[in-house]
């Protein structure tokens, strides 16, 4: 990935989800490490194709996402989480900005 752009994405990163991530950090998963769920990641995610120009017609978003929980729910996540999602990384991201889409 050029530098500026790669620049330009990791301060996309601390400006949406306000955590400093940086290269370091490539195996960062949306959902578990970094808390992203239902309409919030819905959200990030449109921002993130809508800022990078990549296409989400394909991307299947319950694949990689649960439902968003309440502040009691988050409490027991773990017991109400279904684990069977597959995991979206930040490496996962900064590949489709380079192919244009989630692969």
């Amino acid at each position: 990935m050029k530098s500026n752009l790669n620049k330009e994405f990791y301060a996309f990163l601390k400006e949406e989800i306000n955590i400093n991530i940086n290269e370091n950090s490539p195996n960062f998963r949306l959902e578990k490490d970094l808390n992203m769920y239902g309409e919030d990641a819905f959200e990030f995610i449109e921002k993130f194709a809508n800022r990078f120009n990549v296409n989400l017609d394909n991307f299947n978003f319950e694949k990689y996402f649960n439902p968003e929980i309440d502040r009691i729910s988050l409490f027991f996540k773990e017991k109400f989480r279904k684990n069977n999602k597959s995991e979206l990384t930040i490496q996962d991201l900064k590949s489709a900005i380079i192919n244009g889409k989630f692969e």
